[in-house]
């Protein structure tokens, strides 16, 4: 561990630009501080869902309700999908660190639960800002620009969207998953090869959830 340890802001930034560093500094009492990020994280997300799903017809989300009349749950949908997308990635992110701390013992590891899940909320920092572009997007685009891209979107096919979805194909998502590689090598005194085992597997089972599911 290092002597002199940042504050909650020096670690949120640090993990950036020196996240080896700020990793070492991460102990089991910044447990609280890594699921605050992670909570900031899923709010940005239900939100941007709120925005992106209230700004698309019901009749292009939903093709099968076309003639129906929808207007008593149309101002709805938004809410409805902001809360399934926080649900989802808080679910998601929990399992996903539960699914690494378990692999991370099985390959021969001595870290800590509750030190896995601080460093896996600071390496979510990435997928923060990337929540918060979400909703500046969100707030900016036009009803008619969403729904040609949910249109299009939809139309790529099940690998691809899977592929997408499981934020393999994502800047931020990668980022993310890079870091979370140094966590672990971190938290779990791995080698590079199996560290990145480590995190992969959780993206493959996401991947596969994705795909038969979607």
């Amino acid at each position: 561990m290092s002597d002199e340890k940042p504050g909650f802001i020096g670690q949120v930034t640090g993990v950036l630009y020196k996240p080896r560093q700020i990793f070492s500094t991460v102990d089991e009492s910044d447990l609280t501080k890594g699921l605050l990020v992670m909570f900031v994280m899923v709010l940005l997300a239900a939100y941007s869902s709120m925005l992106y799903m209230g700004k698309i017809p019901l009749s292009i989300l939903s093709p099968q309700l076309e003639g129906v009349d929808t207007s008593q749950i149309e101002g709805s949908m938004g809410l409805f999908a902001g809360i399934g997308a926080g649900i989802t990635i808080l679910v998601g992110w929990s399992a996903s660190t539960l699914l690494m701390h378990g692999l991370g013992k099985l390959s021969g590891g001595n870290g800590s639960m509750k030190r896995m899940f601080a460093l896996h909320g600071f390496a979510s920092v990435p997928s923060l800002l990337n929540q918060l572009i979400r909703v500046v997007d969100a707030s900016i685009m036009d009803s008619a620009s969403l729904a040609n891209y949910f249109i299009s979107y939809r139309s790529l096919g099940k690998f691809l969207t899977a592929f997408i979805g499981a934020n393999l194909m994502n800047l931020w998502g990668i980022a993310t998953i890079a870091l979370l590689v140094l966590a672990v090598e971190e938290n779990y005194e791995l080698s590079r090869t199996r560290s990145v085992m480590v995190v992969l597997l959780p993206s493959l089972v996401y991947f596969l959830i994705n795909y038969f599911t979607g």
